[in-house]
């Protein structure tokens, strides 16, 4: 009897102990436990908060807010990130490490997304015409991988950019045609470079973009005479072609 009643003891706290895990936590274990080298993610464990894990910052209410993990040697792909649970993401910064594979378009589903920044990986595949659809994004960094051309026609405005990368990765074709679409008119920085973009440059950059400062357009394939109208971006600092 003794022995009976110490089971059922034991398989309570069992129980309990379960219905205690955090469910975004078990979605970043989940992940984590995905790739092939995540040894900077040691603290991540059932054994610690975790809102005190490597990387994770929380809100006052313990969800998660932001993923920043750059350059910190993650090996593997992102096709388990993704998770219901993390509705409250705001920042995901991935950046400078060792991840490949696609990027997957149900990152577009973490819908409070202000920053992305996925830069200098090993990623591969079309870039998801998904990503515009993300309501209140800021910052968009794909630069230095190893992407190619999305479904343009299905890409939606983008009028929350201040930032956009697609710098160094596999792109072609005339200039983004999503970019031209609406009036980014909160665009600080645009870098294109380092693709195999064609045609001429478009003259409308001054009413697409009137307050960007920084534009790089250079190491591609771009034809014709350099627009006049790119003298009325009157707040350019920065112009590289």
């Amino acid at each position: 009897m003794a022995l009976q009643k110490l089971f059922y003891i034991s398989l309570f706290l069992l129980v309990c102990t379960a219905k205690e895990i955090n469910p975004e936590a078990e979605a970043l274990l989940r992940w984590k436990s995905s790739l092939i080298r995540a040894n900077s993610l040691s603290s991540w464990s059932i054994s610690s908060p975790m809102c005190s894990w490597f990387g994770v910052t929380c809100d006052t209410a313990g969800h998660v807010t932001e993923l920043r993990l750059p350059i910190v040697g993650l090996h593997g792909t992102l096709h388990a990130l993704y998770s219901p649970v993390l509705q409250n993401l705001t920042m995901l910064d991935l950046s400078t490490n060792n991840l490949g594979g696609v990027v997957p378009a149900n990152i577009s589903l973490f819908r409070t997304l202000t920053v992305l920044n996925l830069s200098s990986n090993n990623l591969v595949g079309a870039i998801p015409y998904q990503l515009s659809k993300l309501p209140m994004i800021i910052k968009l960094d794909l630069g230095n991988n190893n992407l190619t051309n999305p479904e343009y026609a299905k890409f939606s405005p983008m009028s929350t950019l201040k930032l956009l990368s697609l710098a160094n990765n596999n792109l072609s074709g005339t200039f983004p045609q999503f970019i031209l679409n609406c009036t980014h008119a909160r665009m600080r920085f645009l870098d294109l470079s380092g693709n195999a973009f064609t045609g001429p440059l478009p003259d409308s950059l001054p009413e697409i973009v009137p307050r960007l400062r920084y534009l790089n357009l250079s190491i591609n394939i771009f034809s014709g005479s350099i627009p006049c109208s790119l003298s009325r971006l009157q707040k350019l600092e920065i112009l590289t072609l």
